[in-house]
C-alpha cells in the first residue's frame, strides 16, 4: 500500500466528498476566510492523494520509493496541520452556521470520538446533515447506529440501507449495525407490546420498581418479575439489605454498558469485578419468554459459565444482540431482569469509579422475595 491512512483520513475525505456547503458567513471573516481555505485544503488532500497513487501504480524500483515518501510527507502534513486545525473550528462554525454540512460532520466526528454515548444529539445533528445531503457518510453511518442504539430500528435500517446503496456504508463502523437493526425490528414489536401490557397493570399486578442513586444522577428500573422472577427476587433481597449501597461501577464500556453490584468494589477495591454475596443464582436467560436487551436493560452478570452470577449486574447504553438468548446458544448469554424508565442518561453518563450511593425499592408486590440460591461457584 502507498499510505495506511487511518480511519479519521477516511472520514475527513469522506465529509470532503459530500460537500455541500462550505460558506461561514455569520462567523467572524478571519474565521471564515480560514475555514472556507481548510476545507479547499482537504479536498485539494483527496485529489493529490488519488494522484499520487496512480503515479506509484506506474512507477517502479528508485522513482517508487520516491513517490512513497512523497505521499507519505503530504499525508503527514494534512493529518498533523490541516486535519486538526479543521476539527478545532468546525464547533465555531457549526454553531453560526447549521447549514455547513462539513462543519457539521466534523461536530460529529467529535461527538463520536469522546466515547460518551451522545446518541439523542448525534441523532439530531445527523438528521439535519441528511436533509441537506442525503448522501453525506459520516453523518449516514452514525445516524443508523445512534437510531439503533435510540431503540429507532426502523429508521436504522432505512438510512443503512440507503447508505449501503449509495457505496458509503462504512462496513467496520455502520455495517454490523444494519444486520442488528434488522434483526431488532421484530424484537421491539414484541417488546414494544410486553411493555404496553406492563404498562397498563394495576393494583398487585404491577412490577416492582428500584431507585439507584448514582454519582451521576437517578436511575429507575422496572423490575421484569413475570420473565425472571428469581433473579428479581435476588436483587430486590439485596436491595433491602442495603448490599449495594456504596458499591462502584467498577467496569464501564463506552457503546455497551456499565457495570457495578460487586462488594469488593467499595471493601476491597484490588478485587473488584471478583465478589459477589456468597453464592450463585441460576439463569433464567433460557426459558421460552426471556427478554432480550435493549439500551437501559437491567441484565445480570456472571462468569464464564452459566449459573454463576449473584449480585453484579449491568446496564446496556444500546441493544446488545450478541448477549440475547438464542436456540442452542449458552455462551455469552445473560437474564435481563429490568429496564430502565428514568435515568438512561445517567446510565451512559457513568464511569469506572461512580458510586452507586444508594439502591431502594419504590414499589413490589405483596409477596415475600426470597432468591432461590445455589452454592457460591467462584
Amino acid at each position: 500500500m502507498l499510505v495506511r491512512y487511518c480511519m479519521i483520513a477516511i472520514l475527513a475525505l469522506g465529509v470532503a466528498g459530500s460537500m455541500r456547503s462550505i460558506s461561514a458567513e455569520e462567523a467572524a471573516p478571519d474565521v471564515a476566510a480560514e475555514w472556507t481555505g481548510l476545507v479547499k485544503a482537504m479536498e485539494d488532500y483527496k485529489e493529490t492523494r488519488a494522484a499520487l497513487q496512480l503515479r506509484y501504480s506506474k512507477a517502479s524500483g528508485t522513482e517508487r520509493s520516491k513517490v512513497s515518501k512523497e505521499a507519505n510527507a503530504f499525508h503527514a502534513t494534512f493529518m498533523t496541520k490541516t486535519l486538526p486545525r479543521l476539527h478545532e473550528l468546525a464547533p465555531q462554525i457549526y454553531q453560526q452556521n447549521p447549514g455547513d454540512t462539513v462543519a457539521a460532520q466534523f461536530v460529529l466526528q467529535i461527538l463520536i470520538g469522546k466515547d460518551k454515548n451522545l446518541y439523542p444529539e448525534i441523532v439530531r445533528i445527523s438528521d439535519a446533515v441528511l436533509k441537506i445531503d442525503p448522501k453525506a457518510p459520516i453523518a449516514a453511518n452514525y445516524n443508523g447506529i445512534a437510531k439503533y442504539a435510540e431503540n429507532d430500528f426502523e429508521g436504522a435500517v432505512k438510512v443503512l440501507k440507503a447508505a449501503e446503496a449509495d457505496g458509503i456504508l462504512i462496513p467496520g463502523v455502520a455495517g454490523p449495525y444494519l444486520d442488528f437493526a434488522e434483526q431488532y425490528v421484530e424484537f421491539w414489536k414484541t417488546e414494544q407490546a410486553l411493555r404496553a401490557k406492563e404498562d397498563a397493570t394495576t393494583g398487585d399486578e404491577q412490577l416492582p420498581i428500584v431507585k439507584l442513586t448514582t454519582t451521576k444522577g437517578d436511575i429507575e428500573i422496572l423490575m421484569l418479575e413475570n420473565e425472571a422472577p428469581n433473579t428479581v427476587a435476588n436483587f430486590i433481597s439485596l436491595v433491602e439489605k442495603k448490599f449495594y449501597d456504596g458499591t462502584k461501577f467498577h467496569r464501564v464500556e463506552p457503546s455497551f454498558m456499565a457495570q457495578g453490584g460487586d462488594p469488593n468494589s467499595r471493601d476491597n477495591p484490588t478485587k473488584a469485578g471478583q465478589g459477589g454475596p456468597g453464592y450463585s443464582i441460576a439463569c433464567e436467560c433460557f426459558q421460552p419468554n426471556a427478554r432480550r436487551h435493549f439500551a437501559g436493560s437491567l441484565s445480570m452478570a456472571h462468569g464464564e459459565a452459566k449459573d454463576t452470577g449473584g449480585s453484579q449486574f449491568f446496564l446496556t447504553h444500546l441493544p446488545t444482540n450478541h448477549l440475547n438468548p438464542e436456540p442452542g446458544k449458552v455462551e455469552r448469554v445473560h437474564t435481563v431482569f429490568g429496564r430502565t424508565i428514568k435515568g438512561l442518561d445517567v446510565i451512559r453518563a457513568l464511569e469506572i469509579g461512580d458510586e452507586l450511593k444508594s439502591a431502594v425499592v419504590v414499589r413490589k408486590r405483596n409477596h415475600e422475595y426470597t432468591p432461590q440460591t445455589l452454592p457460591d461457584a467462584k
